[in-house]
């Protein structure tokens, strides 16, 4: 008996080290997940909002102005992007103003300077169409955002600065998703994020003690897959950056899939058109264009960025075209039970991508401008 207890105890305890061996050897082996960024604050309705009151200026050059100069960044009391330190956008609006809102997301948000970005340049095309009138623009855009995100945003927020003109200028972010983050649609981009983040919370302290450490083992997770591997590197073999991101050959395989994503993101912009009654504004909606649809460019970008096989590259270059082209189509058919309100498609724009294009989505300084050239006169020809 003594003799099988010793026997017992020593095979326990060899099992114990080797699962102690295992658990430290995989936790230096397994690479670490993508770490999703948070350049916003956590807020309510929105999930997260630009930083309030940040003022700062880059020494560092960046491909948006062809690496010729930094960047000046500078928000107000509610996160909107200013031109400068201190500057306020007064609430009343001050009568005889023409106020115009741009709601979206980096690509509203983003360029070197205040007067780079979407919103900037449109007010320099603005007034120099209408020298001597007051006119403000207001940039709301969000980084990563969604068209739910940025309605919601013009409720709880813009709606206080009493737009007259209120642009929604989206697409990328609530089409490209399905194949990266987050396939339901209307869902931000990192929503699972925040899901995982409260069952993880919730489970630590609900849990039993002995799912709680399974849930933590890697050699359980090891045998069980219960969490993704996530990493860039093993997006070829079917990791993507999303648990609830679908692989491209489903998004390829089923139309239907296709349409109704679209037809829900566009959702979006029947409720903005519909707030305009209730708030006094104009409604103007524009469906941003990409690089994502320019093959040879997105397929090249997407191989190299998310360490693909090319034809790994090519089924993704191939969904997110789906998606876009849906969304024309859809967009095009909007206008005509819209006739008063500006839509725009600008699928399919702006090509080939390179030159014009840094990114995906993100346009050269000075192609914010040629964009706001074209908002502006769709503007002026729709009055």
């Amino acid at each position: 008996m003594r003799r099988a207890a010793f026997f017992v105890i020593v095979c326990m305890g060899a099992a114990f080290v080797g699962l102690a061996a295992g658990e430290v050897w995989l936790r230096w082996r397994t690479p670490a997940r993508v770490a999703i960024p948070f350049y916003n604050r956590l807020y309510p309705y929105v999930m997260f909002h630009p930083r309030e009151n940040v003022s700062f200026v880059t020494t560092t050059t960046y491909e948006m102005s062809h690496y010729r100069r930094g960047v000046e960044h500078y928000t107000n009391e509610d996160g909107f992007r200013v031109p400068g330190p201190g500057y306020r956008i007064v609430r009343p609006k001050p009568p005889g103003q023409l106020r115009v809102a741009v709601l979206g997301g980096s690509a509203v948000q983003m360029g070197s300077t205040w007067e780079d970005t979407l919103p900037g340049a449109l007010r320099s095309v603005l007034r120099a169409a209408d020298p001597g009138r007051d006119i403000e623009v207001i940039n709301a855009g969000i980084v990563s955002c969604v068209s739910r995100q940025s309605v919601a945003e013009l409720v709880f927020t813009v709606s206080s600065y009493q737009p007259d003109i209120v642009i929604l200028y989206d697409g990328y972010n609530d089409l490209f998703l399905p194949i990266t983050y987050e396939s339901r649609p209307n869902y931000p981009y990192n929503f699972q994020t925040m899901e995982d983040a409260w069952n993880s919370w919730r489970d630590d302290r609900e849990a039993p003690l002995w799912r709680v450490i399974l849930s933590r083992s890697y050699v359980f997770n090891l045998f069980a897959r219960a969490a993704p591997v996530n990493t860039a590197a093993q997006a070829a073999e079917g990791f993507y950056m999303g648990a609830n991101a679908l692989r491209p050959q489903q998004v390829i395989d089923n139309p239907t899939l296709v349409r109704d994503h679209v037809t829900a993101y566009l959702s979006n912009w029947r409720t903005m058109i519909a707030l305009a009654a209730t708030y006094h504004y104009r409604p103007v909606c524009i469906l941003q264009p990409t690089a994502g649809v320019d093959r040879a460019f997105a397929s090249a970008y997407i191989a190299h960025g998310f360490a693909m096989r090319n034809d790994d590259a090519e089924r993704w270059v191939n969904a997110f075209g789906l998606f876009y082209l849906e969304a024309d189509r859809q967009v095009r058919a909007l206008q005509a039970e819209y006739p008063n309100v500006p839509i725009v498609s600008l699928a399919g724009q702006y090509l080939p991508a390179r030159g014009q294009f840094w990114d995906l989505v993100h346009v050269y300084d000075e192609v914010n401008v040629e964009i706001a050239k074209r908002i502006g006169q769709s503007l002026v020809h729709t009055e």
